[in-house]
């Protein structure tokens, strides 16, 4: 009972106390994570679609990232880890150590306790004793700017670590910024900008400096450079080494003396560049590895986790030739397999993960169980030299080697046990983040696909659509039973017959929308039609003839990388210079239907490339680069005014969802201020509803699930308006409850609840005025801000010009205290303003009349007597008839006020909302008491508010029964009738 009691109090006292500074997020952190390699998500009801790479899934897992002895596989407990929630990697600093970038609120710990890096650091080191340097700590790039901790890789070179990165500086170009620190001590020795270089990303270190893709101030090509440090100067170089393809989608990997970039489809080529010359590396013939995860160099082999090189099918991990790039013959590695064949018949092909090697064993993960018919369930390590198996046996399963360092291997292993096996596509339960047993590439089914990893997902209500990142094929399985439908499949190709990429499916009605990278498409039933980049096809298979052709000046331009469906229209964004032959860099608008461009070009400078859309379903929000500088910014529809956030990051955003009235687009941002929020987390891969946010961290493969946190959005707000012949003037104001509002949408309409001849967005503005036709015109507001939209405010019917006089106002009511008499009535719709009349008898108005503005309400202080009071209403055409009569005695008394009216309560999560209606007579009221219990009619808390609702977020979960008072200095009312409210 006493638990009960305190927990009523505890919701009363949260009632009382809730105010407009309630945050609106996501939590501040993920409610359940899952590993494995997810590429894409799409959430939907209680469910969170998950597609990508992996064939094991660990659900719900958290991971911790730990330090594994090289000898025995075991844990090196007293090493360096991570005691926040993020995977603990870092870049091995070429003296047995790693150097780790420092992230908001990151604390870690070690065998001498826990360790929390001093306030502004932005690099802390795992000695070679992999123990974390306390002695180590560098501070932000650019001196000036402290609070800035962006960097890119931090590399070490000798006796000193360099690290970079971009800000925008004058005419808002990027700036590059390098800085360098000492290796022992971490003090910042130099700090330099570059003010005609926009770009200086480091790819790792040779002997004696770092490497790096560099780019000029505007929308340069990259090219292959380096950063040297000597006698206190920072010297970049250039060469002419040409970065094809680097702004889409290239992995590197630095080993040894030689950079290796992966290009991505349709050319998949492994290139080479030696470090010494900044050049091409002699000799080496880029073999084409689709499909590439990770390389490593031993001895004179390169080690890739590929299972097809130049066309031919090799065993993983793969091998060429450090001096050509030939596939290298004498290297069999350990077969990989499972334990059990796949019913289906399919055959097995392992996938690898990761790759790290210490010269002498070759360390890899993936979804094999078996290697070389030895117990190796997801980890194992091989001889470099013979590719048989090593007894090193980390058991049990891990899930990815990180790195290596002179004391062991830097590894991630998920805690629990809950290992699922899904094959590239996946249902998590929303609410615990466990698998569900829908599962379409089941090997226990007759399959009529070849499964295959996914690369985009889409769902209605009927079917989950997903896009192989492989096949270029797009199909449909059953929501409930994941029946894969035989009949409906679609197949995008290249120009050069190479299959294409899905990119981006979206559902919108009877209609699927493709966006990728392709130049046609086929079906079951429609034959090879040309499509650039954007297809539509019916959900009944059928072609649909929407066709907006991207194109560009740039023929290595990434055409599309995003598209958000709108109302009626479809938004594409991408590197495309024109859309169906028009001129629109990097963002339009099309009709869902004819594809026909909807909206003018958006105004930007220069060149600009959107890499991620999103809406909050009034706006859309835009993210990318412009001039090479990171853009973050919303275009109101159906305008294209661009509204431009900041300041943002160094890291141009590539993805971006709204959720919870926040923005996330490599930052968090908030629509209300344009700029973003005070939360340092970077967010990678986001893909949201208005239920929850589904966030990929970079190269991880791993999924969290962010709850969003209760908002603050508007309260209704109050409209008037006010028809002076033609002219209508129409005016509103905040409510003073709820959040602030930071834009307004007018509705108008040609009947009650009709929104039917458009709307208008403000920002900032609480007033409009117009010529408008003679006529009826019904009209509303809603007030928006970064944390949601208020309900629509009263409805005001205005005539426009004389039409008809106006209706009867609604009922008359009153209350009185002492001599003051507050009278309320109905709106008369069309009114203009309203006249009171008061008289000694029923009917009179020998005490006068008086003309009152268009409102509902009137206080006044009478003498004593009895007075007979009505009410008309007036617009252009004349005065109508009167409202009911009421008889007010005023005799200088107050009178108890009667109880309040519609008591209700609404729960949401762990939010509740309540409000009740004031009363209509009797005495006026000073204010309301709710009262709460444990049961029916208890009394275990009482809490006095003015307004006559109260809204509380994170209430206590339990059973409480509430009633309302009003009340004055003559007393209190009787209570409303108990509600009971349930918080879960």
């Amino acid at each position: 009972m006493r638990r009960a009691l305190a927990a009523v109090l505890t919701l009363l006292v949260a009632l009382a106390t809730a105010s407009d500074g309630v945050r609106a997020d996501v939590s501040l952190t993920p409610a359940w994570k899952l590993n494995g390699g997810v590429t894409t998500a799409h959430l939907r009801g209680g469910v969170v679609y998950v597609g990508g790479t992996f064939t094991q899934l660990y659900t719900p897992a958290t991971t911790q990232e730990q330090f594994y002895d090289l000898a025995t596989g075991q844990v090196l407990t007293q090493c360096a880890r991570s005691t926040t929630t993020r995977a603990l990697s870092g870049n091995p600093d070429g003296a047995g150590g790693l150097l780790v970038t420092v992230q908001d609120d990151d604390a870690f710990a070690d065998a001498a306790g826990a360790f929390t890096p001093p306030a502004g650091t932005a690099i802390v080191r795992i000695g070679d004793d992999c123990l974390w340097d306390r002695q180590f700590a560098s501070p932000g790039i650019d001196p000036s700017n402290p609070d800035d901790l962006s960097m890119g890789l931090p590399v070490r070179v000798g006796n000193v670590v360099l690290a970079s990165n971009a800000v925008v500086g004058p005419f808002f170009f990027l700036r590059a910024q390098v800085a360098v620190y000492d290796a022992a001590s971490g003090a910042r020795l130099k700090f330099e900008y570059f003010d005609n270089i926009s770009e200086i990303g480091f790819l790792g270190a040779s002997p004696t400096r770092v490497i790096a893709r560099v780019r000029g101030a505007s929308a340069g090509a990259y090219t292959l450079g380096a950063v040297s440090y000597a006698g206190d100067q920072i010297t970049l170089t250039q060469s002419l080494t040409f970065l094809a393809d680097e702004a889409s989608g290239v992995r590197s990997w630095l080993r040894d003396q030689t950079l290796f970039r992966l290009r991505p489809a349709p050319v998949n080529t492994l290139e080479a560049y030696d470090l010494t010359s900044l050049g091409p590396k002699a000799g080496w013939t880029a073999p084409v590895v689709p499909g590439l995860v990770d390389v490593e160099v031993a001895g004179q082999r390169v080690f890739l986790a590929a299972n097809n090189v130049n066309g031919q099918a090799v065993a993983p991990p793969a091998a060429v030739a450090l001096g050509t790039g030939a596939v290298d013959p004498a290297w069999a590695p350990a077969a990989l397999t499972r334990r059990s064949p796949d019913p289906s018949g399919t055959p097995y092909e392992p996938a690898l993960t990761h790759l790290a090697t210490d010269g002498i064993r070759l360390y890899m993960s993936g979804d094999f169980e078996l290697v070389a018919g030895t117990d190796r369930p997801g980890v194992a390590a091989l001889s470099v030299t013979l590719g048989t198996l090593d007894s090193w046996n980390p058991a049990p399963a891990l899930v990815a080697p990180l790195e290596y360092s002179k004391t062991g291997l830097l590894m991630s292993r998920p805690t629990g046990a809950n290992l699922v096996t899904r094959r590239y596509l996946a249902a998590i339960d929303r609410a615990t983040g466990v698998a569900t047993a829908w599962n379409p590439n089941d090997s226990a089914r007759v399959l009529q696909h070849q499964p295959s990893p996914v690369s985009a997902i889409a769902a209605d209500d009927s079917f989950v659509y997903f896009a192989s990142a492989t096949t270029g094929e797009v199909r449909r399985a059953d929501a409930v039973t994941a029946d894969v439908d035989r009949n409906w499949r679609l197949v995008v190709t290249r120009s050069s017959g190479l299959p294409g990429t899905v990119k981006t499916l979206i559902v919108s009605g009877p209609t699927v929308y493709l966006g990728g990278e392709f130049d046609a498409l086929s079906g079951t039933t429609i034959p090879v039609t040309p499509r650039r980049a954007l297809a539509a096809v019916g959900t009944d298979g059928a072609l649909r003839p929407w066709a907006p052709a991207l194109d560009s000046l740039d023929s290595a331009a990434t055409l599309f990388r995003a598209m958000l469906a709108l109302g009626s229209n479809i938004y594409v964004g991408g590197d495309f210079t024109t859309i169906g032959g028009q001129y629109r860099p990097g963002f339009a608008a099309v009709d869902a239907v004819t594809g026909a461009l909807t909206q003018p070009e958006m105004f930007v400078l220069g060149d600009t490339r959107i890499y991620a859309l999103a809406t909050d379903g009034e706006q859309v929000f835009v993210a990318g680069v412009s001039f090479s500088a990171p853009l973050v910014g919303a275009t109101s529809v159906p305008d294209t005014q661009l509204t431009k956030y900041g300041p943002t990051g160094g890291t141009p955003p590539t993805s971006a969802a709204f959720i919870a009235g926040r923005l996330y687009a490599g930052q968090e941002y908030s629509p209300a201020t344009e700029g973003p929020t005070g939360r340092a987390s970077e967010w990678n891969d986001v893909f949201a509803d208005t239920l929850g946010l589904v966030h990929l961290p970079a190269f991880s493969g791993t999924v969290e699930y962010y709850e969003p946190l209760a908002g603050n959005p508007p309260d209704p707000p109050t409209l008037t308006a006010l028809a002076t012949g033609n002219r209508l003037d129409v005016a509103w104001s905040p409510a003073a409850t709820g959040g602030a509002p930071s834009s307004y949408t007018l509705f108008a309409g040609t009947a009650p609840g009709a929104n039917n001849l458009g709307s208008l967005v403000f920002r900032g503005a609480t007033t409009f005025s117009v010529t408008a036709p003679t006529g009826v015109y019904y009209l509303s507001v809603v007030a928006r801000n970064g944390d949601g939209t208020s309900a629509p405010s009263n409805e005001v019917a205005v005539q426009v010009g004389c039409v008809v006089a106006p209706p009867a106002p609604g009922p008359l009511t009153f209350t009185t205290a002492g001599a003051a008499v507050s009278f309320a009535w109905g709106a008369a719709a069309t009114a203009e303003n309203y006249i009171a009349e008061a008289g000694s008898a029923p009917g009179a108005a020998d005490y006068g009349s008086a003309v009152l503005p268009n409102r509902t309400a009137l206080t006044v202080s009478a003498p004593l007597g009895v007075y007979y009071v009505r009410v008309r209403a007036v617009n252009a055409c004349g005065a109508g008839p009167v409202s009911n009569e009421v008889v007010v005695t005023v005799d200088g008394t107050t009178a108890v006020p009667n109880p309040p009216t519609g008591f209700q309560a609404g729960v949401s999560g762990n939010v509740v909302t309540l409000a009740w209606t004031p009363p209509a007579s009797g005495g006026t009221p000073a204010g309301f008491q709710v009262e709460g219990g444990a049961s029916p009619g208890g009394v275990d808390a009482v809490v006095r508010t003015a307004a006559p609702s109260l809204v509380v977020p994170g209430a206590p979960p339990g059973t409480y029964y509430l009633r309302v008072r009003a009340f004055n200095a003559a007393g209190v009312s009787g209570p409303t009738a108990d509600i009971v409210v349930t918080v879960p």
